[in-house]
């Protein structure tokens, strides 16, 4: 009796460099990980191929039961891997997968599933964003287990649903251990008195606590800085940013945005401030700030070291200042 033919096996590991590569690269996300998975090489190789994804992000939300890991491979595509510590249940939904069972997967030594398994995927995917997202205090912060594999991120948030309530020492080490281009801060601290910087940073965002946040001197430490949103911000202190931006060297910041439902006085906001009739119409004012009513008033201020313009934008609202904007630059 003959015995049956012995399965072809489809030898990746035996074709030339630049195909492989390409094999690779158009695997799909769980494929690509599973054959990451096989051997030293094989991980070597994905992460040779460059392996194209959108977004991580790694989530420590309220209860740490629902921690997870967030990938958007790309447009429209996502996955969700639960995270959370092997002492808490971990609550999944249908479409979580599960990541102690991918974790296992990885032949390699580790004191945390959690550990092993991000850093895995931190280095055989190429990702164009990497994120945490922060929503609970974490007691033992020095011990969380994502510093200890980086602490370069693109997107930093500290925040929750129910107002996350902090102290400054906790706040303190969440920005001494992250490095990042973007902050989503919306927290309660009950120390009125401290007073947080942030440097080096694109775009902040700040709901909560803003009496915390030191407002001075803060293009200066930040000349990256391109959007800056804000949240009940007083009158005064939207005044010294503004003459900040006014008196200051050139820098990348296009748009200023502070949001406050019981509006803004005009006279403190350009208190001491010169202002210029502003050259847009009504309808290019609705078309750049997407709010305008009878309340409304707009104005131009003018950078001292090279004449650039910006708009400003009152209403009741808040007030919203654009700069580099390529409609007011052509009027």
């Amino acid at each position: 009796m003959e015995e049956p033919p012995e399965k072809q096996k489809f030898g990746l590991l035996k074709c030339p460099f630049a195909l492989r590569e390409e094999v690779i690269r158009n695997m799909e996300f769980m494929d690509a990980f599973h054959f990451s998975t096989l051997s030293k090489r094989s991980k070597q190789l994905v992460r040779n191929a460059r392996y194209q994804t959108f977004r991580i992000t790694f989530c420590f939300e309220e209860k740490s039961s629902k921690d997870n890991i967030e990938m958007e491979i790309k447009k429209g595509e996502r996955l969700k891997i639960s995270l959370s510590d092997l002492n808490v249940p971990p609550k999944r939904g249908s479409s979580s997968l599960d990541g102690l069972k991918l974790a296992n997967l990885i032949n390699e030594p580790s004191d945390d599933y959690r550990k092993k398994l991000s850093a895995h995927l931190l280095f055989i995917f190429h990702f164009k964003e990497i994120s945490v997202q922060i929503g609970r205090n974490i007691k033992h912060v020095e011990d969380l287990f994502l510093w200890s594999i980086t602490k370069q991120f693109d997107t930093v948030g500290l925040m929750a649903q129910k107002k996350l309530h902090i102290t400054p020492d906790y706040l303190q080490f969440v920005l001494n251990a992250t490095n990042a281009k973007e902050y989503f801060l919306d927290f309660r601290m009950n120390d009125l008195n401290f007073k947080y910087q942030l440097k080096d940073c694109e775009s902040l965002d700040v709901s909560g606590s803003i009496q915390c946040l030191d407002t001075d001197g803060i293009l200066q430490r930040n000349p990256k800085m391109k959007e800056l949103h804000l949240e009940e911000l007083p009158g005064e202190q939207i005044n010294d940013l503004l003459k900040q931006w006014i008196n200051g060297e050139v820098n990348d910041l296009e748009v200023l945005a502070f949001f406050n439902w019981d509006g803004y006085s005009n006279e403190v906001i350009l208190d001491g401030i010169v202002t210029m009739k502003t050259k847009l119409t009504e309808e290019q004012a609705r078309r750049m700030f997407g709010l305008w009513d009878a309340s409304s008033r707009a104005v131009d201020i003018q950078r001292k070291i090279d004449g650039q313009l910006a708009a400003v934008h009152i209403n009741q609202s808040g007030c919203f200042v654009s700069m580099c904007n390529k409609l007011l630059a052509e009027l």
